[in-house]
């Protein structure tokens, strides 16, 4: 209980914002600009998860506003096209020793050119630099292709969370990727 709380405070007190500078990826024969989520790119987000979510939105706009200015230190990204076009998403917050990743979507056309790798990529950066000892997320025990991705980069299951997603009492699988602190922003 004391480590968990004084994780908390760490998080609180001494969380460094990733200093993120908006850049050009390549992915394939195609260019991205990688940047923070900003307000306006709310209802475009909510848009991308229908489509990812077959119609659904998980999150809404109150719940991006509130995540994307919270003072608790966390990153959110978005993927766009060149031609202004969000691709996908990345969310999380640092909770003690560990970085969770809250949201992430990458839109069907979109998907397979390796956008949800890079986006847990960054974030994976933003846990380092903040001296985390973990990367956590949770994912739909339906989405084998998600859980997949995970595993491949290095995310193992830890446990399985009865009723977790509210619209449908679908289970989800938590998942965890132990970091080497070693690396970190010190």
């Amino acid at each position: 209980m004391l480590k968990r709380f004084s994780g908390l405070v760490k998080t609180i007190l001494y969380g460094k914002q990733y200093p993120f500078n908006t850049k050009t990826v390549t992915l394939g024969d195609q260019q991205f600009l990688l940047r923070k989520i900003v307000d306006q790119d709310i209802k475009e987000l909510i848009a991308l998860e229908r489509d990812v979510y077959f119609g659904e939105a998980p999150w809404t706009k109150s719940a991006f506003l509130s995540e994307i200015h919270s003072p608790i230190p966390h990153l959110y990204l978005c993927i766009v096209t060149l031609e202004n076009e969000i691709a996908g998403f990345i969310g999380s917050r640092l909770i003690g020793d560990d970085t969770h990743i809250t949201n992430i979507a990458v839109g069907t056309y979109f998907q397979g050119q390796g956008i949800g790798s890079l986006l847990i990529d960054e974030v994976e950066k933003f846990a380092i630099m903040n001296d985390c000892e973990t990367l956590s997320l949770e994912v739909r025990l339906s989405n084998t292709d998600a859980q997949r991705l995970y595993r491949r980069l290095g995310f193992s299951s830890r446990n399985i969370r009865k009723n977790y997603y509210t619209e449908n009492s679908e289970d989800a699988l938590d998942m965890i990727k132990h970091l080497d602190v070693e690396l970190g922003g010190q």
